[in-house]
């Protein structure tokens, strides 16, 4: 009997551990899915790496985050005006007063679904991500924010409120 009962907790374990590693409560989110050469004839990138690049049209990032939301970027919006009749590719990072500005603008063009994001490494299209809010802590001490996942794997994850 001793003998029965060692397999069967070591399959519930293992099964209990990878039912919650495959569970995420979130929102699914659709991304673009066509690189339209009218579209993103002028595009911003908003991520780029070894393995992801995101891009949004420049129409998108004119009308959006954070030139809609934050205030004093007026000079930041003029600038990437004047920069887009010479460029067709933008660089985000460029248009920032803030470093963590361009976190947040990545967050915000992710969870719009206003972005289009390419897997680098099998050459493909992500055409969905799983955004999940999360709350830890208490109503007086507490943080609050957004994870963004692709695949499954945690891509980013934002902090947009700590209260103390």
């Amino acid at each position: 009997m001793k003998n029965a009962i060692l397999p069967i907790l070591l399959v519930i374990a293992i099964i209990g551990c990878e039912k919650d590693k495959a569970e995420i409560n979130g929102t699914r989110i659709n991304l673009f899915t066509s690189e339209d050469p009218t579209i993103f004839k002028k595009s911003v990138i908003l991520f780029d790496n070894n393995k992801y690049n995101i891009k949004t049209p420049l129409d998108t990032f004119l009308i959006g985050y954070p030139f809609a939301v934050l205030y004093g970027y007026d000079e930041m919006k003029t600038r990437a005006i004047s920069d887009s009749i010479s460029f067709d590719v933008l660089n985000v990072k460029d248009y920032m007063k803030y470093n963590n500005d361009s976190i947040y603008t990545l967050a915000y063009y992710l969870e719009n679904g206003n972005c289009l994001l390419l897997d680098k490494s099998r050459n493909t299209k992500i055409t969905s991500i799983v955004m999940e809010r999360y709350f830890t802590g208490e109503p007086m001490a507490s943080t609050v924010g957004r994870r963004f996942y692709i695949e499954n794997n945690l891509f980013l994850e934002t902090v947009d409120m700590i209260s103390k």
